[in-house]
């Protein structure tokens, strides 16, 4: 399915960056992921570079950049590019009043300095390890096990997440994700020499009558701090044609409360650049009180659920599975629509600085942008980007 591009993309690559530019597996070259080494995402993209780098992520699903420069690359680097693939989406927690604005209209207010993240980052190991420049933008989110850490903390592990698209849960999901790597962790003192142990999720995380398969695959997670990832492309072109047919008349009824009449989606995606078909992450039937669950138009709750194990059971087998090793330095890129991912467990507090985690995501949506700024219209920002943003052009402006 993936092996056959490697040629096509690589002549592409060295036509427009340069010879020096490696593509490279990031498991094995029959499935999802791909390296480009020897290409500095500083600079800004022309149009036809533009296209190659969404080429790629449609093609692969994950794309990491490797070994950006550390004492120059910027935040504001990511979020350029980032505009390339969709609408850069403000993150609730940079702001000091995200309820009241949605709930009274409230004039937006972003955090004070001291309680923004990056300042919270600063103040634990501040002699050893600070954020990048441009990190407090409103579409930054850190993610990080920095603040409330110190020299003098006690250790605290927590679980995995859910296996998830990220912000799923909005008439219009979000299409691309991304991380630019300042710290991975170190250490790997645990008992069973990783970073962490696998630490079991609480009861209730899940539904109780999910099947002991399906439990096994959600349960095993990665301890070193990666990111896991599950092909839903793969994962759908695998299955027989008739079934394939039926899911691609099944739509879903996606809500953030029970008693929301939601919206219908698709429960396959199809790429509307390539026709590629992805199964858009059917998981959340059994997400236990924290989510509603999601409906299968025609169908109880009841029955979504088991229909949706039996998708995710499928999505979750290992062939379809990577893990990604998160490295300083690396840009990764992830498709919200045709890959499914789930945050590892972790120590959240931590006494060292070698047990870090501080990496920056910006996520978007909408259509692509082969030249920015973007032209997206103001009644399309207003109705789908929450709150409202455009990326300021200082920050697009930031190229060597």
């Amino acid at each position: 399915m993936y092996r056959s591009k490697d040629t096509e993309f690589t002549s592409r690559l060295h036509k427009l960056f340069g010879g020096n530019v490696v593509l490279t597996s990031l498991s094995s070259l029959d499935r999802m992921g791909r390296r480009m080494s020897g290409l500095d995402l500083r600079r800004d993209l022309s149009a036809k570079q533009a296209e190659l780098l969404i080429d790629l992520l449609d093609a692969y699903q994950v794309i990491t950049f490797p070994n950006q420069d550390q004492n120059s690359f910027r935040v504001a680097h990511l979020e350029r590019i980032a505009n390339h693939f969709g609408a850069p989406i403000p993150h609730p927690k940079n702001y000091a009043n995200y309820v009241e604005y949605h709930t009274e209209g409230a004039p937006l207010k972003l955090l004070p300095e001291d309680q923004q993240a990056s300042s919270r980052c600063n103040a634990a190991f501040p002699n050893d390890l600070t954020c990048v420049g441009d990190a407090n933008s409103p579409a930054v989110y850190i993610v990080t096990n920095l603040p409330g850490s110190g020299a003098q903390c006690e250790e605290r592990l927590v679980g995995g997440l859910h296996w998830h698209t990220d912000i799923e849960f909005e008439p219009v999901p979000l299409s691309t994700s991304m991380f630019y790597v300042q710290a991975a962790p170190k250490t790997r003192n645990s008992p069973n020499g990783k970073w962490v142990p696998n630490i079991r999720r609480p009861e209730g995380f899940y539904h109780p009558d999910s099947g002991t398969e399906l439990m096994e695959r959600r349960e095993n997670l990665p301890l070193n701090g990666e990111t896991a990832f599950a092909d839903t492309a793969a994962a759908f072109a695998d299955l027989p044609s008739s079934e394939q047919h039926a899911l691609e008349n099944v739509t879903l009824r996606r809500r953030v409360r029970v008693n929301d009449p939601g919206w219908l989606a698709p429960v396959v995606y199809t790429n509307p650049r390539t026709g590629q078909k992805s199964l858009h992450s059917p998981i959340w039937a059994s997400r236990g009180s924290n989510i509603a669950p999601v409906q299968v138009e025609g169908m109880s709750i009841a029955a979504s659920r088991i229909f949706l194990d039996q998708l995710e059971t499928h999505i979750l087998d290992p062939k379809y599975r990577y893990d990604h090793a998160h490295r300083p330095g690396d840009v990764t890129i992830w498709s919200n629509f045709s890959t499914v991912h789930n945050a590892p467990p972790a120590k959240s507090v931590i006494n060292s600085p070698d047990d870090a985690r501080l990496m920056y995501r910006i996520s978007c949506k909408g259509s692509p942008s082969l030249n920015l700024p973007r032209e997206d219209s103001e009644g399309w920002i207003n109705e789908h980007i929450s709150p409202p943003y455009r990326t300021p052009g200082y920050l697009l402006d930031c190229a060597l």
